[in-house]
């Protein structure tokens, strides 16, 4: 039983400092916060006034420029550019304070509630991983190079260790996918804009993100477990928000997803509500994902009650679990001091140890190698 009382005591010097870090760090990161929407705003109210009326927007700024050695528009630029850089440079230092000191609070505190894992806040789980669970949207790329990355995970920290036979490895991911930057995509117009406003306007409006990782397309828990089946393709499983939504035109549109491979239909009505499954071969799909699996996957989902995706890939199971704040971290709306920040990480590091229990993954075939990660 972990005494969190005696690990808050042991840490509370460094609580106090970290806290009031985070205090500073809220404020300048909510007026950045709306300084960066009303400029998200304006690249994509000003394309629209250009396209639709540039004669009467030229005039206007003629209009108002004219004669003039200080006109309200450079007033406007500098009275909202001063700020913007001041509230940005102040939100970063004291980010970057809170995130060394937050390391350095949760390196002592998992010594004493997971000994039996290993924590390193240096490393992460590398790309090549990200990329093989084939977790993350795919697009089409114009020039997409041999060494040429999808994806980028901008969060450092993991916890490796075994659960009776299965190795583990666990890990704090905030994905920035490039795809879309580099594809076809992009040259529909006002379609960079478009996908700007909903990278960055999409935290505002969903209790799973934060607009502390605004622009990231996934925050949260990232895991690689050894699968003790083996098989040639990838199975993979996603939420199905998108059938809950729109309905029979989803399916539509979920069957011709064929980067994740073909749309399967499962008979668990249950498991088929919640989540949609893409694979290589639909037979295989069937092999992996037996009965008693599909159970064991919607009772994690209703234990965790979090967005959840997996994967099935080169003999290992992947596995997302989003985190609005990260996963290994606290939460910045709460007080280190006077909140239950420890048992928060607690559980949910633990809820993602019972990974295994929970989907049997002890009942082995054989052994593979640890899953691999990058410093």
């Amino acid at each position: 039983m972990v005494d969190f009382n005696k690990i808050r005591d042991e840490v509370f010097p460094l609580l106090t400092k970290a806290e009031n870090i985070r205090r500073k760090h809220i404020v300048y990161q909510s007026v950045f916060s709306i300084l960066m929407s009303l400029m998200i705003f304006g690249f994509l109210l000003l394309p629209i006034i250009t396209y639709f009326n540039n004669a009467g927007f030229s005039k206007w700024i003629a209009n108002i420029t004219q004669g003039s050695s200080w006109n309200p528009i450079q007033l406007i630029a500098t009275l909202y550019w001063v700020p913007f850089f001041i509230t940005m440079v102040a939100a970063y230092t004291t980010k970057n304070k809170y995130k060394a000191m937050e390391r350095e609070i949760i390196k002592i505190t998992l010594d004493k509630m997971v000994p039996e894992l290993k924590f390193d806040p240096k490393r992460q789980i590398s790309p090549k991983l990200i990329e093989e669970s084939k977790l993350l949207p795919s697009y089409a790329q114009i020039k997409k190079g041999q060494n040429r990355q999808g994806g980028y995970n901008l969060h450092f920290g993991t916890l490796t260790g075994t659960v009776g036979n299965t190795s583990i490895t666990m890990g704090d991911v905030n994905i920035l996918n490039q795809g879309v930057y580099g594809s076809f995509l992009m040259y529909i117009p006002l379609f960079p804009y478009l996908n700007l406003v909903y990278n960055y306007v999409r935290p505002y409006f969903s209790k799973h993100q934060s607009t502390e990782n605004l622009g990231s397309s996934f925050v949260g828990m990232f895991a690689v477990v050894d699968f003790n089946k083996k098989f040639d393709g990838h199975t993979i499983v996603l939420p199905d928000a998108m059938e809950k939504r729109v309905g029979y035109l989803a399916k539509n549109l979920q069957t011709m997803n064929m980067t994740r491979g073909q749309l399967v239909h499962l008979e668990d009505t249950e498991f088929e509500n919640d989540f949609m499954v893409y694979s290589t071969d639909q037979v295989e799909a069937r092999y992996i994902l037996s009965t008693s699996l599909m159970e064991r996957i919607t009772r994690l989902k209703r234990k965790i009650d979090k967005p959840i995706m997996l994967s099935f890939n080169k003999n290992k199971l992947y596995l997302g679990i989003q985190h609005p704040h990260g996963f290994l971290c606290f939460d910045k709306k709460k007080n280190l001091l006077t909140s239950n920040v420890f048992e928060k990480i607690h559980d949910d590091i633990y809820a993602a140890i019972a990974i295994v229990e929970d989907l049997n993954l002890n009942t082995r075939i054989w052994k593979t190698e640890s899953p691999e990660v990058s410093k």
